[in-house]
């Protein structure tokens, strides 16, 4: 088409033709205009279709970390039940008379004393924050709810941190002002490549038959705090759990709208 639109020029500029070579020169000038802004139509696009598909490549991650999440709230909260049930079971029984040892293990063998910490799959995240990338959500009402997900967390996971480090910080006292109280706690099956029945006397069990005494109130006392902390735990597993079902739902909507 320029070669066209050439020989026409050279031809009216032959014939002294100025006026209709002014004409065919806009309409050539024209043509490359119109060349160039399909150009950058076609880059722009071609430019759009590759942010689309690395969007849906992070909106894909994000989905599989949140239903792995989604899998550990659960898994949590069960545990948490369990040690509640399991806690709340000693409190019931540390008031029968233990007329053993063997009494004297197999109930202090029943509190759980977990003080495990949040830990979520956020490596996508990380990663969308540290690059740069994201805005590369391109639904903001998605984006924003990301976003609050993750603050949740963090928030959520510094309230367990503070709860465990107050309770460990309570059995560790209650195990320095008792000494061999750690020992009372564990299974002896659990030890016996190391220890023998020597380790375990009756007198070491002697304040479970004295409900006045220091060491059987302070470990009522740790109990309860234990019991209390999953308590909350489960309140706050559970709102991320919601909160991440949420977001799931979200994006597996713009992961379908973008297909």
């Amino acid at each position: 088409m320029i070669n066209f639109f050439r020989k026409i020029r050279q031809k009216t500029l032959t014939n002294n033709k100025f006026s209709k070579y002014l004409l065919y020169a806009i309409g050539e000038i024209i043509l490359v205009v119109i060349g160039i802004l399909i150009a950058l139509q076609i880059n722009n696009w071609n430019e759009s279709t590759k942010l689309g598909k690395e969007e849906t490549l992070y909106l894909k991650r994000l989905k599989i970390d949140l239903e792995k999440d989604t899998l550990y709230y659960n898994k949590n909260i069960a545990r948490a039940n369990l040690l509640i049930d399991r806690n709340t079971s000693f409190l019931k029984q540390i008031y029968d008379k233990q007329k053993s040892i063997e009494e004297g293990r197999e109930l202090m063998n029943i509190p759980l004393w977990d003080s495990e910490y949040l830990t979520i799959q956020d490596n996508t995240f990380r990663e969308l924050v540290s690059s740069g990338k994201l805005n590369i959500i391109s639904n903001s009402k998605l984006k924003v709810a990301v976003v609050d997900l993750y603050r949740l967390i963090e928030s959520n996971g510094n309230n367990i941190k503070e709860g465990n480090e107050y309770s460990r910080e309570l059995m560790a006292n209650y195990a320095s002002t008792y000494p061999g109280a750690i020992k009372q706690t564990r299974n002896p099956k659990e030890l016996m490549n190391f220890v023998n029945d020597e380790m375990f006397r009756m007198e070491d069990f002697q304040f479970l038959n004295n409900p006045s005494s220091s060491q059987f109130q302070s470990l009522e006392d740790v109990i309860l705090v234990y019991i209390a902390k999953h308590e909350g735990f489960i309140i706050l597993f559970e709102e991320l759990k919601d909160k991440s079902k949420d977001v799931l739902y979200q994006i597996e909507q713009e992961i379908n709208e973008n297909k």
